[in-house]
């Protein structure tokens, strides 16, 4: 059996369908071509950033241990510094007492020496 010969107006019909078809396949694969190439660009990005947000993390992670080793020498010199001025308060609180106790034997020398001129005499 011989095969049957398409009208010539259906087949130039389905061969218009299957250009459109053919073109728009061609239009679809040039959009996805487009969107991959987005999408490695996207990813290339994301990369990138991903790098710097973990250089980023690694610097902040640093600068947070050193201000911590700062804070903490810092209590130490604030533990210091009370010490030292613990150590001039009781100074200064020995200087008064020493002050006062002089004055208090000024005032007995004072009174010893008038009642050894009003002896004397």
């Amino acid at each position: 059996m011989a095969p049957a010969s398409i009208p010539k107006e259906i087949s130039t019909g389905l061969q218009q369908r299957l250009d459109a078809q053919a073109k728009k396949c061609q239009e679809l694969q040039y959009l996805i071509a487009q969107q991959e190439s987005k999408i490695a660009s996207m990813s290339e990005s994301h990369s990138v950033l991903q790098w710097t947000f973990d250089r980023d993390s690694r610097y902040i992670i640093k600068y947070m241990r050193a201000l911590a080793y700062k804070e903490r020498d810092i209590r130490e010199l604030d533990e210091k510094l009370l010490a030292v001025y613990d150590d001039c308060d009781n100074k200064n609180k020995e200087i008064a007492s020493l002050i006062y106790n002089e004055e208090q034997y000024q005032e007995k020398i004072e009174y010893l020496r008038a009642e050894l001129g009003l002896r004397a005499n």
